[in-house]
């Protein structure tokens, strides 16, 4: 994508000089920014999970059983059974998979945390530097209204102008000072945002960011899809889990007494109970579940990318809207110049009413405000951009 840039004009540089030099504006970076912002958000998960057993599927369990015989030669019999739930090879071979999926989850929670929280900071860094421009633009139209009010004030009460002509710059003062009171109550709404977001007291300077903008979204490296795909997986695994091909071994160990009026006798031994896997059978509800879950994902997947894939053809689109009207007001801020130097010849030799050099002057500082405003919207476009194709700061 090109981006053209033309020779701003002077006031447009002091403008830019203004904002960057402010005492809202400082040394911190956009990555300053988003680790302040995660900082402040807190970790994830830091809780720590008990180690599970390489060996053991379950809770071990202890039974115990006594008999008394009611015959007078009869035998008493009494036994106890440890139970060891015991993994089979399939199962311990889905537990390691689901151990590695884990730790790929939270690497991809993560990365998409991330993604998450660098579209925030992106949006309110660039909303304030928006705030700025209109603010400095309201106070360059109150300056020049304020000058020549004054003016045209002082040349009506000598009779050389009408009144209504200082009264309609009057006016007009009024409004400006209006606007530069909302712009700056939005400027203070947008650092405040900005400083509860990241917790910094400072904003970046420079917003822009190291690279060229992306062609194309690298869809199988995006934090959003990435974060399903690594959800998919556990479930996959955890689902198979659930199925009868897995069941686990049940090892027994017993220890029996018998005890009678000729005989006392203790026995030890082992029991094996293992299912057996090679008929096949497969657990309807497990399947039901199986099916569901991937029909879920499909639809998850396909919304996902979707919705991605709508941001980035609209962002896009709105990017060669606004290389256009750059253009455009490129133009139109150098014929503002060549307008502002004929207003001021005019002037000086009484060529133009006041009022008319109002509205003409009033004209080119909304041209080149225009031009500001269009290259600060080109930037969040790009800051955009890089936002819709998983990129961070």
């Amino acid at each position: 994508m090109t981006r053209q840039r033309l020779h701003w004009p002077p006031r447009l540089c002091l403008w830019l000089a203004l904002l960057t030099a402010g005492p809202t504006a400082g040394a911190a970076t956009l990555e300053d920014a988003l680790a302040g912002a995660l900082e402040r958000a807190g970790p994830l998960d830091d809780t720590a999970l008990p180690a599970a057993s390489s060996w053991l599927s379950g809770v071990p369990t202890l039974s115990a059983s006594y008999i008394d015989s009611q015959e007078p030669l009869g035998t008493d019999e009494a036994e106890v059974s440890l139970n060891l739930p015991i993994k089979s090879a399939a199962r311990r071979r889905l537990d390691g998979e689901l151990e590695a999926q884990a730790n790929d989850y939270a690497e991809a929670a993560a990365a998409y945390r991330r993604w998450l929280y660098a579209g925030q900071v992106r949006e309110a860094a660039w909303a304030h530097r928006l705030a700025a421009l209109d603010l400095a633009a309201a106070r360059e139209r109150r300056s020049l209204l304020a000058e020549l009010n004054g003016r045209l004030a002082r040349l009506a009460d000598s009779g050389a102008i009408p009144r209504y002509t200082a009264l309609i710059t009057a006016r007009s003062l009024v409004d400006a000072e209006l606007a530069v009171d909302e712009a700056e109550r939005a400027l203070s709404r947008e650092e405040t945002l900005f400083q509860a977001l990241t917790g910094l007291s400072s904003l970046p300077g420079d917003l822009a960011e190291a690279g060229p903008l992306p062609a194309a979204p690298d869809w199988q490296r995006h934090p959003a899809l990435r974060r399903l795909e690594a959800a998919r997986a556990q479930e996959t695994t955890q689902l198979s889990l659930s199925a009868p091909a897995t069941a686990s071994w049940n090892l027994s160990l017993i220890a029996r007494e018998f005890e009678g009026p000729q005989l006392t006798e203790d026995q030890y031994g082992l029991a094996v109970e293992m299912p057996l896997n090679f008929l096949g059978t497969q657990s309807s509800s497990n399947r039901s579940q199986q099916g569901a879950a991937r029909r879920d994902y499909l639809i998850a997947r396909d919304q996902l990318w979707l919705s991605l894939r709508r941001e980035w053809d609209t962002l896009r689109a709105e990017a060669r809207h606004l290389d256009r009207r750059r253009e455009l007001l490129g133009e139109a801020a150098v014929l503002a110049d060549r307008i502002e130097a004929q207003v001021t010849a005019l002037e000086a030799s009484n060529e133009i009413e006041a009022e008319l050099r109002l509205q003409r002057l009033l004209d080119v500082l909304d041209t080149r405000a225009a031009l500001a405003r269009t290259d600060a919207l080109i930037g969040r476009n790009a800051a955009r951009l890089r936002q819709a194709a998983g990129r961070t700061p």
